[in-house]
């Protein structure tokens, strides 16, 4: 071999190794979580929490949801697993391998709902879930406004906004928004049926839920969702110190804990 062929192909090489270093290091079996807030919150809601697993290495992501107090109820419920979906897949192109679904209240039952329809979920998070649209103390407090909802969209007037009922905690208020997207979260038939979510989840993947001491919906969690939970060696329920709006940040140790347990 000539001195001169030699010489240009330890060049080349050299420029190669030169670009190998340069070239963004792939992540290798990466951890993603998708944090959904709850009904009229915001990912802010989060800021500890995603902090904490950030520090860890774990990919996550926030996102603003249809419930949230700047968008609420501005899509129906399937237009925001499409929205979850596109969370998921941010994570996936930052390297994310395997993906975590968690949230809080209303958010801890849209993962729920999304867990169950799309079984390659690593995990599930149940932060103190809340709104069961099945339950009979949930609809007396609507009053007839479900009814009229279903009214329109039978009518064909499903675009239409008017006011109507909504209640979070027990309290009864006022909301504007379109006949349809509310009957697809305040029906007892919606997207949203915790219970008969729980019990299709494929026993494939593990729950953390977490709930609080003082949360006037855990007893409501026991009894429609934990009991109807598929076993799973690796699923774990824990109680916090709080009401319903301590669970997201005094559950940040027992989270970290739980993802470290999962199978890389």
């Amino acid at each position: 071999m000539s001195a001169k062929f030699s010489s240009r192909r330890n060049w080349v090489l050299a420029i190669f190794a030169v670009l190998l270093l340069m070239a963004p290091a792939k992540a290798e079996n990466k951890l993603g979580v998708v944090l959904l807030h709850g009904k009229m919150a915001g990912p802010s809601v989060f800021q500890g929490l995603a902090g904490t697993l950030e520090q860890d290495g774990i990919l996550v992501a926030c996102p603003e949801m249809p419930w949230s107090r700047s968008r609420y109820l501005d899509a129906p419920f399937k237009a925001a697993l499409e929205e979850i979906a596109a969370a998921v897949q941010s994570l996936k192109q930052k390297g994310a391998s395997r993906i975590v679904i968690g949230g809080h209240s209303l958010g801890a039952v849209a993962a729920l709902a999304y867990a169950a329809i799309r079984d390659e979920v690593a995990g599930l998070i149940l932060l103190a879930p809340g709104h069961y649209p099945d339950s009979p103390a949930f609809q007396h407090n609507l009053g007839n406004s479900l009814a009229t909802a279903q009214e329109m969209v039978k009518a064909g007037r499903g675009g239409e906004s008017r006011e109507f009922l909504d209640t979070n905690m027990g309290r009864v208020f006022n909301i504007s928004t379109k006949a349809q997207i509310y009957v697809s979260f305040f029906s007892p038939e919606s997207p949203i049926s915790p219970g008969q979510d729980a019990a299709r989840l494929s026993p494939k993947i593990p729950v953390l839920c977490i709930l609080g001491d003082k949360d006037p919906l855990s007893p409501k969690t026991r009894k429609h969702v934990l009991l109807r939970l598929p076993a799973n060696p690796l699923s774990r329920v824990a109680t916090v110190p709080g009401g319903h709006m301590d669970v997201p940040s005094e559950a940040k140790s027992e989270v970290v804990r739980w993802l470290k347990s999962l199978p890389h």
